[in-house]
């Protein structure tokens, strides 16, 4: 896949979809909890701009978190103006969105968007290893501490990487390549993307390959960041600091995500014991025209719910 543009990284996807959903008022505070290249942002802040531009005695103010210290520093850059105004209107914060909950303590929430796909420049240009397709140190980490990639498949047992594989990349070869991965790692340690798409080549049919180590590529990822658990947890703690009518906005690109999304929506919504309700009965998937401008968008499914 050819690495996009400069302006393509700041190509966000469903910005319209999402928008709408997030329905931007002022008097709130908003967070953009994946910052990345920052068009999510943008959108907001214009919105928050508008909104306010009618109001004589309100403000909004719109708060970004990344774990990616690059993410940050690209978008500190080209939102500066934003940045050093009275009264405040944008805040950026180095932050996992798991510690969000800290981030927001005190704010009157009226809206989350969260954009859970790794951004195209951590693909294209971060030398972590997110990618297959460059040969790179075998990392995967958001933050530069704790275990990456290459800790995971040198010391992990046969029976674990085969666990991980089948349970976040749900795919039919898990076992056969755990087992080649820990027959490799006994005669030389696994330290790049390259020396792991080796292994995954040698037993995984050619028609198979690409798809393969995408999704082998996503297990090491989810497990080195701990993605599932932090989403579903910061999701049910999001959810109580809401301001009534305050709106969550999640777009996620594989189906673990999508189902934590959905239970977690759906478990606030029963009517047994209703905390929210839905603005999305199924999800929303990106339009054939956005496809094709954007191939990278085909995934992607975007659910809402509003506070009551």
């Amino acid at each position: 896949m050819a690495r996009l543009s400069e302006e393509q990284y700041h190509v966000p996807v469903m910005l319209t979809e999402c928008m709408d959903l997030l329905s931007i008022r002022c008097g709130y505070t908003y967070a953009d909890a994946t910052l990345g290249g920052g068009g999510h942002s943008a959108e907001i802040l214009k919105r928050i701009e508008e909104q306010c531009a009618r109001s004589t005695d309100q403000t909004g103010l719109l708060i970004s978190t990344d774990a990616d210290e690059v993410a940050i520093a690209k978008c500190t850059s080209r939102f500066a103006e934003y940045l050093d105004v009275q009264p405040p209107l944008f805040k950026i914060v180095h932050a996992n969105f798991s510690e969000l909950p800290s981030v927001l303590e005190g704010h009157i929430l009226g809206g989350v968007l969260f954009d859970l796909g790794v951004s195209s420049f951590q693909f294209d240009h971060h030398e972590r290893g997110f990618s297959f397709r460059a040969n790179a140190p075998l990392d995967m980490r958001f933050t530069p501490t704790g275990k990456n990639a290459a800790d995971i498949v040198n010391t992990y047992s046969e029976a674990e990487l085969t666990d991980i594989f089948y349970r976040y990349a749900e795919d039919p070869s898990s076992r056969r390549i755990a087992k080649v991965i820990v027959q490799s790692r006994n005669l030389s340690p696994i330290y790049t993307t390259f020396d792991l798409r080796e292994l995954v080549v040698q037993v995984v049919p050619t028609q198979h390959q690409s798809k393969t180590m995408a999704r082998i590529f996503q297990a090491l990822r989810i497990e080195v960041n701990n993605e599932l658990q932090r989403l579903e947890s910061t999701l049910h703690r999001m959810i109580q600091m809401l301001a009534p009518t305050g709106r969550i906005v999640v777009m996620s690109y594989h189906s673990l995500e999508d189902g934590i999304v959905k239970n977690v929506f759906k478990e606030y919504s029963d009517a047994s014991s209703k905390v929210v309700s839905l603005l999305t009965k199924k999800p929303i998937t990106p339009s054939a025209n956005e496809v094709s401008q954007n191939p990278r968008s085909r995934s992607a499914r975007l659910r809402a719910i509003e506070r009551l």
